[in-house]
């Protein structure tokens, strides 16, 4: 995997920068692996299990996260608190209907097989995810009101038309019980910030959403509520989990479909 994410970045930015990203990141795991077999287990992963003193860094052309990824299944912090979240607070063990899941990631697959009656479709724009349907986002094959639960969590600044993708996302969830649930990557800014086009050093994305983001839902025609993860201090050192926002959203009854 790191060959393949490494041959991506001397594509993208060349020989040179690429060969030393790469070495800082080979130098960067060599630590984390020395302090993991020898310093005392401070932190936890609920997606796998994994126990250690540290996670390993996240690092891309154009950002790097300390203490973020899972030597195991790969998780970072949303995916932890998600996890959790889905668990103790959503008790997705519990829900039934039809759940569309947007860019299905590994490390939550095990809490979503705990939900036994709950029709799970894996949507992606690419066949290389273990998906069930390859759509786009901003153009779903699906009937209206398909959806009892809309899973998309860093989905949105990666498509060309976030407000298309949204208005697609308010047709397929269910009118009233139905509920998407969404997150995005965001700058703690006022202000969504558009780059025009996709940019290679930040994973693809075409924008960083501002707090603003509430109100493209709302334009769109959703009723959204604003959530956190419910864990307290210890746990978010525990699962080493950033504290960030993310969003419940309906589709009103009186919704024109």
């Amino acid at each position: 995997m790191i060959l393949a994410w490494y041959r991506q970045n001397r594509s993208d930015f060349g020989s040179v920068r690429a060969t030393s990203l790469l070495l800082r990141v080979v130098w960067r795991r060599a630590v984390v692996t020395l302090r993991n077999s020898l310093l005392p287990i401070r932190v936890e992963c609920p997606c796998c299990g994994w126990l250690g003193n540290c996670f390993l860094d996240y690092k891309e052309m154009g950002y790097s996260i300390r203490n973020i990824e899972c030597p195991r299944c790969g998780s970072h912090s949303r995916h932890r608190a998600f996890f959790l979240w889905l668990r103790n607070k959503y008790r997705v063990a519990e829900r039934s209907g039809t759940a569309l899941i947007f860019a299905p990631e590994r490390a939550l697959a095990p809490i979503w097989s705990t939900a036994r009656a709950l029709e799970i479709v894996r949507v992606d724009i690419q066949a290389d995810r273990d998906v069930d349907v390859i759509a786009d986002v901003m153009d779903l094959p699906f009937a209206t009101d398909t959806a009892d639960t809309v899973w998309c969590h860093h989905v949105l600044e990666q498509v060309g038309d976030d407000r298309k993708a949204m208005r697609e996302l308010l047709r397929v969830v269910k009118t009233g019980p139905g509920r998407l649930i969404l997150s995005a990557g965001m700058s703690g800014a006022d202000a969504t910030r558009e780059f025009g086009r996709s940019e290679k050093g930040l994973s693809g994305n075409r924008r960083s959403y501002g707090t603003d983001i509430a109100q493209r839902l709302a334009e769109a025609g959703f009723i959204v509520k604003q959530l956190s993860y419910g864990l307290d201090s210890p746990e978010l050192r525990r699962y080493a989990v950033r504290d960030e926002p993310f969003y419940e959203c309906a589709k009103p009854r009186n919704e024109l479909n």
